[in-house]
């Protein structure tokens, strides 16, 4: 069972090494470790010359690009069938990939899986809403609401990821829940059973969720964009629809208690559409929804 294992990363040091060694550790050591600088704007010579000593390979981004061409980069970096994907924050447990390599094998059919984590806040353990929980299977419906598969707890058969094109570098926050979200359209997710192999950390300042308000924008994006193309069922696309004007109202009502009249307007009428329509009318809004998200 061969992975490649992809770290991105942006201006940290302490952290990516912890994440770094947390990978060198595991029970099943990984094919490959791959660290994708994107174009930091730090010093990060002593832990590149201490990870390629240890057998990583390194490669630098010459501009930002964001996570999701950074993951794309570090992927075609490697040739292993598996791919796993760790936050320069985060770290695994000693036996995260030996325990999902166990799972693959015993669910040969399964192209993609999860193990559960934890989240970490200021080096203690918060619990989880329940919600938040890493779950199995249909994953469609959740997915449209929330981000379903960590990035840092995900295996991802490389056909899997050849077929579905890896993250799309428009999206630089919510990358993630827009790949999952086109995935669990049509493919089941496995759940790897046991303890938590993931220390998830946040809330630090440089997480990219608390740099960029009202992600939901990008998340209504991704469902607009996603209902545009074809292959949902009837109830995926009822689904997805109910999803973007509860996304879009709750946008609406925030950008107006901030006096962002426009914004407001914006989705507030989104609410009004009827999204069951062609494609070409889906793909009008999503374009007027880029405008005002790259607009900031």
């Amino acid at each position: 069972m061969d992975f490649d294992v992809v770290i991105p990363v942006r201006n940290r040091i302490a952290p990516l090494q912890r994440a770094i060694q947390s990978v060198l550790e595991q029970e099943l050591a990984a094919s490959r470790i791959i660290i994708v600088d994107d174009a930091s704007t730090i010093d990060l010579s002593k832990v590149r010359e201490w990870a390629i000593k240890a057998g990583c390979r390194w490669k630098r981004l010459g501009r930002n690009g964001g996570p999701a061409e950074a993951r794309n980069r570090g992927v075609d970096e490697g040739e292993s069938r598996w791919i796993a994907f760790l936050d320069s924050d985060d770290t695994w447990s000693r036996g995260k990939l030996s325990l999902q390599a166990e799972w693959i094998a015993g669910n040969p059919e399964s192209r993609i899986s999860q193990v559960r984590e934890r989240w970490i806040r200021e080096g203690n353990e918060v619990k989880k809403p329940s919600h938040w929980e890493q779950r199995e299977g249909d994953l469609f419906e959740q997915s449209c609401q929330r981000c379903s598969i960590g990035s840092s707890c995900v295996a991802i058969r490389r056909d899997l990821w050849v077929e579905t094109g890896g993250f799309d570098a428009r999206y630089r926050v919510c990358e993630d829940y827009q790949l999952w979200l086109r995935i669990a359209k049509s493919e089941p997710v496995g759940l790897v059973p046991g303890l938590p192999q993931v220390d998830k950390h946040g809330g630090h300042a440089d997480q990219l969720s608390s740099l960029v308000p009202a992600m939901d924008r990008f998340r209504v994006l991704a469902l607009l964009e996603l209902m545009a193309e074809s292959g949902l069922s009837l109830e995926q696309r009822a689904t997805a629809c109910s999803v973007v004007k509860e996304k879009a109202r709750i946008l609406a009502d925030g950008a107006a208690k901030r006096g962002m009249i426009h914004r407001a307007e914006l989705y507030a009428t989104i609410d009004t559409l009827d999204l069951g329509g062609a494609a070409s009318s889906l793909r009008a809004v999503a374009s007027t929804l880029w405008e005002e998200v790259l607009s900031g």
